[in-house]
């Protein structure tokens, strides 16, 4: 079963400010699609949000699949893809500190881990952003 994972919030500036977010699972199988979505918010910062929304989406997981994660957050899926590299280093950089949202990627870390997720990432506008964006808009998380 192939699966993607689309992520919005709906501000992109990197201060920590209270933010919407909302993501959508879209899953085929079968010849069938299949979407589930989520909406939140949360007073972090953009790489931050977008991590909260990757968790409670993966949250929702129960089997091994092909996930491929779209954002227009490139640190996220650029990291997303190093994610068994950012643990086997305990999500400590060179230094021996903690990463930035190291206990966001643990979480992140655990599900792919344990559900074995073979994970991609694209990073830039997606099919569901104006979507997510106007949802965002209407419900006033």
């Amino acid at each position: 079963m192939k699966v993607n994972i689309y992520l919005e919030t709906d501000k992109q500036c990197q201060a920590r400010v209270q933010r919407r977010y909302g993501y959508v699972i879209e899953a085929v199988y079968a010849g069938r699609t299949e979407t589930r979505e989520g909406f939140g918010n949360s007073s972090s910062t953009y790489h931050q949000c977008n991590l909260q929304a990757l968790i409670e989406a993966l949250s929702r997981f129960r089997s091994t699949c092909d996930i491929c994660i779209y954002t227009r957050d490139t640190f996220v899926t650029s990291r997303v893809l190093r994610i068994s590299d950012l643990a086997a280093d305990a999500f400590k950089d060179t230094k021996g500190k903690d990463i930035k949202n190291a206990d966001e990627w643990k979480k992140a870390y655990e599900v792919i881990n344990r559900l074995k997720l073979k994970v991609s990432s694209l990073a830039g506008v997606h099919s569901y952003s104006q979507w997510l964006q106007e949802e965002m808009i209407k419900r006033g998380n």
